[in-house]
């Protein structure tokens, strides 16, 4: 009965930031690529179909972020860290880009219609998700190593012991 305790106690306010970010991000992808490719793709559409057929994959690499979120809020909690709201947010964005590409296929036959250009930047075309997956993966992995930094700083303020490494 404790691990469920302690469990339902990581699925607060920071894991429905994460179901936020997820709708959120989801619906207005999936949202722009329609308004794109309504529109004629004004000469920007770029159909992306090197991925075809990959949803089962999708869906279970979006499961493990998930579950790594899901272990790493509650080894934070256990360690007086407190709730990983960047994580949360970072696999809400993550998953809702994954899932939303994923599912522009099933949609356009084409493939994921990608309309977003930075020309002198790079010729890669991008769409919402794309960001959204990239935001996702840098802030929720730069949130958890902000959240151990200042938790061992924390540590070692107190005089607490940090345990040594194996070996």
């Amino acid at each position: 009965m404790g691990i469920f305790r302690s469990s339902r106690a990581v699925l607060d306010r920071a894991a429905v930031a994460g179901l936020a970010a997820f709708v959120v991000v989801f619906a207005v992808d999936l949202l722009t690529k329609t308004i794109a490719v309504s529109h004629g793709g004004l000469g920007l559409v770029a159909w992306n179909d090197t991925h075809a057929g990959d949803f089962s994959r999708r869906v279970l690499m979006s499961l493990a972020a998930i579950a790594f979120t899901f272990g790493a809020a509650i080894v934070a909690r256990r360690r007086g860290v407190g709730r990983l709201w960047g994580a949360w947010i970072g696999v809400g964005l993550l998953v809702g880009g994954v899932l939303a590409n994923g599912v522009s296929q099933f949609i356009w036959s084409r493939g994921v219609p990608d309309f977003i250009h930075f020309y002198s930047l790079s010729p890669d075309v991008w769409d919402i998700a794309d960001f959204a997956i990239w935001w996702g993966l840098v802030g929720g992995m730069t949130s958890i190593a902000v959240a151990a930094l200042i938790a061992y700083g924390r540590d070692r303020r107190h005089g607490r012991a940090v345990p040594a490494p194996p070996g």
